[in-house]
């Protein structure tokens, strides 16, 4: 089935938009620094299920024109809201990653008749003290061009600790250095460099997960940096149902694709039997 490519114009500019099949409509928020060439294994697979899936580039990343800088958390969801508007797309599952998890769930608060279902693909629970510990970590200024091409070498650098900071078990093979390249190319792309940090340090996670209203899953990976915050989401979000990744997250490892997604499909179907439980 035909991937296809649109650009979505909002008050903030053109959004890019990956869309692939037709029928209920799932809006995929890739994690940052990245952009929704991230979901393509898993929306080829959502489709064959019958589903219409949606991936927009965040604003400055991908192929998306660059934000008016600074952005807090509010402003991507209100522009995923108009990137429904103008899709014509009245509700959708939302599934969000990392700092998308909370652009997922502002969505949901600030417009709550656009989430049928929420889906938290690791929420970054934290204090505010542990976040500015992290985000000072994760901030590493971009260089300055230069002619022996040493800043597209920062690039590769770059993408690779990401890697291995969402991955302990990364190795670099031919299907992984495949990945790094597709990182690489979405970093050079981008109108912006990640400038996101500031975003993820100011919102309150926790608070605005004790609002959330709509049917939720929480997923996490067993390798995966905020796996210690799953079970605060579950106690933290009425009725949450979640589903733990054996080993590496599946959405970096194409080959798990169907796996993801056979969650996704069970959680929407209402088969959640066996999902984990707030304890």
């Amino acid at each position: 089935m035909t991937l296809r490519r649109s650009f979505i114009e909002t008050d903030s500019g053109y959004v890019h938009v990956r869309s692939q099949g037709n029928g209920d409509a799932i809006f995929l928020l890739h994690w940052t620094p990245s952009s929704s060439r991230q979901y393509i294994p898993v929306m080829s697979e959502l489709a064959a299920l019958g589903f219409a899936a949606y991936a927009p580039d965040h604003m400055g990343y991908g192929q998306s024109d660059p934000r008016p800088s600074p952005w807090e958390i509010r402003d991507y969801a209100n522009n995923i809201a108009a990137v429904m508007d103008g899709i014509n797309m009245e509700t959708a599952t939302v599934v969000g990653g990392h700092l998308s998890s909370e652009i997922a769930v502002e969505l949901s608060l600030k417009h709550p008749s656009r989430v049928s279902h929420l889906v938290l693909d690791g929420s970054p629970v934290w204090d505010r003290a542990f976040r500015e510990e992290v985000l000072a970590t994760a901030r590493q200024p971009t260089p300055d061009w230069s002619e022996d091409g040493s800043h597209i070498t920062w690039v590769w650098g770059r993408a690779l600790w990401l890697q291995r900071m969402w991955d302990s078990d990364f190795k670099l093979d031919d299907t992984s250095a495949a990945l790094l390249r597709d990182a690489v190319i979405d970093s050079l792309s981008a109108q912006q460099s990640d400038d996101s940090a500031d975003a993820l340090m100011n919102y309150d996670m926790e608070a605005a997960l004790t609002q959330v209203r709509v049917p939720t899953l929480a997923l996490t990976a067993e390798t995966d940096p905020l796996n210690n915050c799953h079970d605060k989401v579950l106690n933290l979000v009425d009725g949450a149902v979640g589903h733990s990744f054996a080993g590496g997250h599946p959405l970096h490892h194409p080959e798990k694709a169907a796996d993801y997604v056979s969650v996704l499909h069970r959680f929407i179907a209402g088969d959640t039997g066996d999902f984990d439980t707030a304890t």
